[in-house]
């Protein structure tokens, strides 16, 4: 990460007074106070003081969030996204550690590219950030990768995320050899004999004259990715879950294997109705689905079947996406209006409790990733402070991402990130509430 934000002379020691803090697996949930020293939780209780002190009434505090699934486009495609704009976009969402996807230019296959991608990082990302290396060289779905040399070279998974790998046969031996280079494997599910078209296959894309994918594109997929991973006995992650029945194959073997699962916020909070604007802004792969598939993976994350969300955070320039919707480049944003959006949707509308939505965001994933997501003492002091009250409408201008393709602009939200700590360090700050830091009495 870049050199800390400490001013010179200011104390590495911060108490966060007065918010409410919620971390599910400690059971924490209430008011409180959270020391912060030398980039680590300190302590968690009530009337604890420090030298350096912020007033978080009407706060919550969560454990940081964790994505591990993000596209920020480097190398080779920075004018969409770069390791600064995207970490900016991470931290401006409350995400404190993000997991890299690796169909860059050129693609992240080789140690050198590894490398080299793991030194820029510590050069230019304010959040954590984790390389994923491609699978097969040049995910294409033939030649396995140098897994051991990658992992080596600072590689944390591999995946051949964008396209999938279309050999069951092919696709096993990559578990084999992930699982012996001790690598989890992140699984793209898409059968391409089957996704042919641009959005799912159903009522709207047929009035809207486009050509469909069926949901068993993905299903197929996901039922051969699911039996090769309960065989091989490798770590597998079966990312941007969109289907019911994908979600019911994942809840099936989640006890047969090292198998865990996510799904997206537009997954979870938009449907494939918006197909019939011809909005190239709508094109996502997956593709957004019915109302019967978006409840059905709601209920699935509700129930801890689909273990995490991930944003699957896609930028694309404006000229690809400001176009006819058979024409644009599939996906959108996803770090800054993932909490807002969900917490919008999903918590204030009844369908997701605020605990389950910080579990699904913070302390599963970061189990994942390990040794994040979690508040207790000694833990790496990786924060967000959200206002639940604040109300707001996502205007395209304000972002911190390079791109703009987010679907909810325009859109109000209900409850915002205000400020984001890595290590103890302050990477987000929109309304300037680090900055009243007053100095106290050092405990």
């Amino acid at each position: 990460m870049k050199a800390p934000n400490t001013r010179s002379g200011e104390s590495r020691e911060l108490v966060i007074r007065g918010a409410h803090v919620l971390d599910p697996p400690s059971g924490l949930d209430g008011m409180m106070d959270v020391k912060v020293s030398d980039g680590r939780i300190a302590e968690v209780g009530i009337g604890i003081r420090g030298s350096r002190e912020i007033d978080a009434d009407g706060l919550h505090l969560f454990p940081g969030f964790v994505d591990v699934h993000a596209h920020w486009r480097s190398p080779g495609q920075e004018h969409k996204e770069d390791i600064e704009s995207g970490a900016a976009a991470a931290a401006a969402g409350g995400f404190t550690s993000v997991v890299m996807m690796p169909n860059t230019d050129p693609v992240v296959d080789k140690p050198i590219v590894v490398s080299g991608l793991a030194k820029r990082i510590s050069e230019e990302s304010r959040v954590r950030a984790y390389i994923t290396a491609a699978l097969h060289v040049g995910l294409k779905g033939e030649r396995l990768t140098e897994m051991r040399l990658l992992k080596e070279a600072g590689a944390f998974c591999v995946s051949d995320d964008g396209l999938g790998t279309q050999s069951a046969g092919v696709l096993r031996n990559a578990m084999l050899y992930a699982k012996s280079a001790g690598l989890p494997v992140i699984l793209h599910c898409e059968d391409h004999t089957l996704s042919t078209g641009v959005v799912h296959d159903g009522a709207h894309a047929a009035l809207a004259g486009l050509p469909g994918i069926p949901a068993s594109a993905e299903d197929v997929a996901t039922a051969t990715g699911l039996i090769l991973a309960a065989e091989t006995g490798a770590r597998v992650h079966i990312t941007h879950v969109s289907t019911e029945l994908s979600a019911a194959l994942v809840g099936f073997f989640k006890d047969k294997g090292d198998i865990s699962s996510d799904t997206t916020p537009h997954h979870l909070t938009l449907t494939d109705e918006l197909v019939s604007t011809l909005d190239g802004m709508y094109r996502v792969n997956p593709p957004l689905r019915p109302d019967d598939d978006r409840d059905g993976v709601g209920g699935a994350l509700r129930d801890g079947v689909l273990d995490f969300v991930a944003t699957d955070h896609a930028p694309h320039a404006s000229e690809e996406k400001d176009l006819p919707l058979e024409e644009a480049s599939p996906g959108f944003l996803g770090h800054e209006m993932a909490f807002p959006a969900l917490y919008t949707e999903l918590v204030t509308g009844g369908k997701l409790s605020l605990p389950r939505l910080v579990e699904a965001m913070s302390c599963a994933p970061g189990r994942w990733v390990g040794g994040s997501g979690s508040l207790t003492a000694g833990s790496p002091a990786d924060i967000a402070l959200v206002d639940l009250s604040e109300e707001w409408t996502v205007n395209r201008d304000t972002m911190a991402s390079k791109s703009s393709n987010s679907p909810y602009v325009g859109k109000a939200m209900a409850s915002r990130i205000v400020g984001t700590i890595v290590g103890g360090e302050i990477v987000h700050d929109i309304h300037d509430i680090f900055s009243g830091a007053k100095f106290g009495i050092r405990a």
